[in-house]
């Protein structure tokens, strides 16, 4: 029953995706932020160090854009309810709901900033393909369990896009998503080991150059995705027990 839950979340909301949204986060984004470091740097910045962290940067816009603010869409669409009240559960639902809202924004993305490096002339070549996928597919693991974190902290804040506009860019640096985590002083360093796509960049950098992977690298990305999750089951309980306790998901 949970597969078929899962598969029905995600066509459902792959169905209520709006195709601006898509472009815009998969394409617009990615392709913009490629430009911007084309035109800083030059030529030489479209290497495959650039071409991760853009494609991660649009990875971190959609889990924050397409799934944070997903139950938030859904209270005020007047379905939130339905989705609480299935035997499944609130998170196989919102887990299905993620890979309708993140993964065509993500396959966009991998599209747009390949293209964009080919045209530059230096498309990225992956040395060691099997290790990269595998590490996507934990880097997308990790993005959908900062995503569930999110979901619960914006259904419960008033000012949820207000908070979702002040967290894009702070995680775009701290993350070494734009600018080289060496180059931050040492207070920032010490907040970027909390951003698992950090530890995602480097691993994915790792896989495309065939140089070998470090442990103390998978550990790190694992750690922070278990926090997520954690910090996530807690946001959850509590909108639920709230839920509970006034009687209405209007008053979340």
């Amino acid at each position: 029953m949970i597969a078929r839950v899962l598969m029905a979340a995600a066509r459902v909301q792959f169905k209520s995706e709006t195709r601006l949204a898509g472009v815009m986060a998969g394409v617009v984004q990615p392709a913009v932020f490629m430009a911007i470091t084309l035109l800083a740097s030059g030529p030489a910045a479209a290497g495959t160090r650039t071409a991760i962290g853009c494609g991660l940067l649009g990875l971190w816009g959609a889990t924050v854009w397409r799934f944070g603010l997903v139950l938030r869409q859904e209270r005020q669409r007047g379905i939130l309810p339905g989705i609480v009240s299935r035997p499944a559960g609130l998170v196989v639902v919102l887990i299905g709901k993620s890979l309708g809202a993140v993964l065509r924004s993500a396959a966009l993305t991998v599209l747009t900033v390949g293209v964009v490096a080919a045209v530059a002339g230096h498309p990225v070549g992956i040395a060691a393909p099997v290790v990269f996928t595998l590490t996507a597919l934990a880097t997308l693991i990790s993005a959908t369990s900062l995503g569930l974190l999110l979901c619960s902290v914006f259904l419960l804040a008033r000012s949820a896009v207000r908070i979702a506009e002040t967290l894009i860019y702070p995680v775009f640096i701290l993350g070494g998503l734009f600018v080289p985590t060496a180059l931050l002083p040492g207070w920032a360093q010490q907040l970027s080991t909390l951003i698992s796509l950090r530890w995602a960049g480097e691993l994915l950098l790792d896989a495309a150059s065939g140089r070998g992977q470090q442990l103390g690298d998978w550990l790190l990305l694992v750690a922070t995705s278990a926090g997520y999750a954690v910090g996530a089951v807690v946001g959850l309980r509590a909108v639920l027990r709230r839920i509970r306790a006034e009687g209405t998901l209007e008053l979340v």
